[in-house]
């Protein structure tokens, strides 16, 4: 693989993924603050993520676990979510992603939403994602899940972190 097309695995994701409202800053965290209880949502892993033995369900218990152990609540009617995405780039390639081609450039991304209103106008309440963080990887087909599995371990690890800052056992 030519050294300008390993650019282009990496370079996109991040340039696509800069336009992420929320992030990790103090003022992203405050909005934590308070917070009871989440739902976990998993957004669904393209096919060819999922033939290669990624689980959307596994994923989502994995995260539950994950907060269940550090203290914080799972509470499936919470209107508060975190919500995992999977987005993948494969540049130069006009057929759909396959792995099978080679390395394909992964952006993992978790992030808390929560209902907001609008300050100019207290009528209009939508979804935003107040919290989040990312990790762009390159994934081939072995290992995928792992190295998946390793990323999402991560960002469920810098949530927790970013909780218990505003949240406080």
């Amino acid at each position: 693989m030519h050294r300008r097309q390993l650019c282009f695995y990496f370079a996109i994701p991040a340039l696509l993924s800069s336009a992420c409202l929320a992030g990790d800053s103090a003022m992203d965290r405050a909005t934590l603050r308070g917070l009871k209880g989440v739902k976990v949502v998993v957004d669904p892993p393209s096919p060819e993520i999922e033939r290669q033995g990624v689980d959307r369900e596994q994923l989502r218990v994995s995260i539950e676990q994950k907060l269940s152990e550090a203290g914080i609540k799972i509470d499936n009617g919470a209107f508060e979510f975190v919500g995992l995405s999977i987005s993948s780039v494969a540049p130069g390639r006009r057929s759909t992603l396959s792995l099978k081609k080679g390395p394909v450039s992964l952006t993992v991304g978790l992030g808390v939403y929560q209902i907001v209103t609008l300050s100019r106008d207290q009528t209009t309440k939508t979804v935003a994602e107040t919290w989040g963080d990312q990790r762009i990887m390159a994934a081939g087909p072995k290992g995928l899940e792992h190295e998946l599995s390793g990323a999402v371990d991560d960002l469920v690890d810098q949530f927790v972190k970013a909780y218990r800052t505003v949240n406080p056992r």
